[in-house]
């Protein structure tokens, strides 16, 4: 599940321009106390009820915002949005399509819902999203591959694939930063793989995965 997904489309949003009392009103008739501020369709930060229930101001824009850097990547994996949350002590994140417009937020509780316990997320390594047939389902084998890759599973999750009925998503998060090898390895060994975040996703270099399976076809 990637953060787009876990969008609460219920909760309002600010403009920058707009007036204080339209704020309070907004937080009482939907019982929070907190709200994310839209700049010209960009996520500015987040307002809080006792930021303007005592100050005489026409408009939100006089307000310093807080949590700025709270928010993440429409296509994020959902682990981004409890990171961020750790991190920025956040009880909401916005969410940004990919030309940084605001799209959403997601409440933290709803990411904490759908995943894991809290040590598995502090750990680094990369993730990996398999797709395939729940009867080709065999986290043994898989583990035994990873393995043979010099990696661990820490954690793993089984969800239904949003966009196949009759497949489901395995989501594996290892104990390595770099899975480039890994990847390798798994699409050798017959695995599809649905999507994968790591910190070295942006510089993959094709010669070093290519090497990384030659080494493994030599166990």
């Amino acid at each position: 599940m990637i953060a787009k997904d876990l969008i609460d489309f219920n909760i309002p949003f600010l403009k920058i321009e707009d007036k204080p009392s339209k704020a309070l009103d907004l937080m009482e008739e939907f019982e929070c106390t907190r709200l994310p501020v839209v700049s010209d369709g960009y996520y500015a930060g987040f307002l809080e009820e006792g930021m303007i229930s005592n100050y005489d101001s026409q408009k939100i824009n006089d307000f310093k915002l807080i949590g700025e850097n709270g928010e993440v990547d429409q296509n994020s994996h959902y682990y981004g949005i409890i990171k961020c949350a750790l991190e920025f002590d956040l009880p909401l994140i916005a969410i940004k399509n990919d030309q940084g417009f605001y799209l959403g937020a997601v409440p933290t509780a709803s990411a904490f819902e759908v995943f894991v316990t809290g040590s598995a997320l502090r750990t680094p390594g990369g993730i990996i999203i398999l797709s395939l047939d729940y009867k080709d389902y065999s986290l043994s084998e898989i583990g035994r591959i990873i393995e043979n890759g010099d990696a661990q599973i820490i954690n793993s999750q089984i969800s239904m694939n949003p966009n196949d009925n009759g497949k489901i998503w395995l989501t594996l998060k290892l104990n390595k930063e770099d899975i480039s090898h890994l990847i390798s390895i798994l699409e050798f060994s017959g695995y599809r793989i649905e999507r994968y975040f790591s910190a070295h996703a942006n510089h993959e270099n094709t010669q070093e995965r290519y090497d990384s399976l030659m080494n493994y076809l030599k166990i």
